[in-house]
């Protein structure tokens, strides 16, 4: 599994990814300086700053195993399960603070507004934690099954 080119990146999408992580967690980082401190919008800015830190995590994993694949090592199986396991609770998390801020924005019949508490804002960056622990869960998944192919122990039915 090492790399033949020599480079850090085993392929183009190993590039990709890694790119699209960094982006990821830049703007999560943005969006707590911009929402919490100029506008006031608390919660879209630890939102934001959650969805940047999933991010960060993904771009670590995705170091990680490109690192591995030119070492030609293998990484842990359970600490890429366990990363699944966040990638769940983060998605989890995202999707019921999604309805949770919904609810509150048509209750309380709010506007879009940028300044103090803007609900509709803070929907965006929940949907943007969710998409994050959903790639983090995917790649994690992704990375354990190139490293450990799935056998099963069950012997072959002669009668089918």
């Amino acid at each position: 599994m090492s790399n033949p080119e020599g480079g850090f990146f085993p392929d183009f999408h190993s590039k990709v990814r890694v790119v699209y992580a960094s982006v990821g967690l830049f703007i999560g980082v943005s969006i707590l300086c911009v929402f919490g401190f100029k506008y006031s919008n608390w919660d879209a800015a630890i939102w934001g700053l959650t969805s940047g830190l999933v991010a960060g995590l993904t771009l670590v994993l995705h170091i990680w195993y490109c690192r591995k694949v030119n070492a030609g090592g293998q990484i842990d199986r359970s600490s890429l399960s366990r990363l699944m396991l966040l990638g769940c609770c983060v998605q989890l998390a995202g999707v019921c603070s999604f309805v949770v801020y919904l609810t509150l924005a048509i209750t309380e019949e709010q506007d879009l507004q940028i300044y103090g508490r803007g609900y509709y804002l803070t929907l965006v960056w929940c949907f943007m934690t969710w998409k994050w622990g959903f790639i983090l869960f995917l790649s994690a998944r992704r990375y354990r099954n190139q490293f450990y192919e799935v056998y099963t122990i069950l012997p072959k039915s002669e009668k089918c």
